[in-house]
């Protein structure tokens, strides 16, 4: 396992270009929804009764907010622009990870063009298995709705309507774990040209190790999380922007890295 670690984090380390096209990509997303955020929240601010108005202007403003909502079209721009960004963002995502994957797996090219080439040849599969994977992940919350609008009706406090939901909600994220390294495979198998069997079959026998590798990176993930909000606590200003920047790359290469290492482990069992 360990082996498999080295040897991902050196290809994650190599692939620059990937690091840099997926880190202007967060930076662009999360700047188009700041634009849009603000393009709500600041005229609301503009109009909110300030406190040298009486008290019950306050209430006003919130009874006119509520009537317009719910007599009024006002929100139906904003809900169509929102559900414009998810859209793009569903196309999007399967686009980038087409790229990350034939990169990987075509290290011996530019990388420059590697990353488009994959994008033209497993652009199309990668969408399909994308909408597969939301599909199935989204599934069983048909199921878990009733059994958590009981647990609410049942239990009068948080923490036992938590402890009651908590089986559940473990047995949820699990199998969302499962099935996104499911998915690693499949697309890996894809990337190689191998069939969907093949890659499952190699997925179910190596899960050990692949699970391993998977928590593991995970874990390093996570102290790497707390290391950057502690040092967020102790600076402020542009030192604490800097870092939040910084960090977003160092989550990237973490995401990369689990990629990476799952190949390794796929090109070892496949050969």
């Amino acid at each position: 396992m360990l082996r498999h670690l080295k040897n991902g984090f050196k290809t994650t380390t190599s692939h620059t270009f990937l690091l840099l096209v997926l880190w202007l990509y967060h930076f662009a997303w999360g700047f188009l929804l700041l634009l849009f955020v603000k393009s709500v929240v600041v005229p609301l601010m503009h109009r909110f009764p300030g406190q040298h108005l009486a008290p019950g202007a306050s209430h006003l403003f919130m009874a006119e907010g509520q009537f317009r909502l719910m007599k009024t079209d006002i929100s139906h721009t904003y809900l169509w622009l929102l559900l414009a960004f998810v859209a793009a963002r569903m196309l999007l995502t399967p686009l980038l990870n087409a790229g990350v994957y034939y990169s990987i797996h075509n290290a011996h090219m530019n990388s420059g063009y590697r990353f488009l080439q994959g994008i033209r040849q497993l652009g199309r599969p990668f969408f399909g298995y994308y909408l597969i994977q939301m599909a199935l992940t989204l599934a069983p919350l048909y199921w878990l709705y009733p059994v958590a609008e009981k647990a609410f009706l049942k239990h009068g406090d948080y923490t036992s309507l938590g402890l009651a939901l908590l089986p559940w909600i473990a047995a949820y994220v699990l199998y969302g774990f499962l099935l996104r390294l499911c998915f690693i495979y499949i697309q890996l198998g894809r990337t190689a040209e191998d069939t969907a069997g093949k890659s499952l079959l190699l997925f179910l026998r190596k899960l050990p190790v692949i699970a391993a590798l998977a928590l593991t990176i995970i874990a390093l993930s996570g102290a790497a999380t707390a290391a950057a909000l502690s040092a967020s606590l102790l600076w402020a200003g542009i030192s604490a922007l800097i870092l939040q920047q910084l960090f977003h790359i160092v989550n990237l290469l973490f995401k990369l890295w689990t990629i990476a290492a799952q190949y390794h482990v796929y090109a070892g069992e496949a050969k």
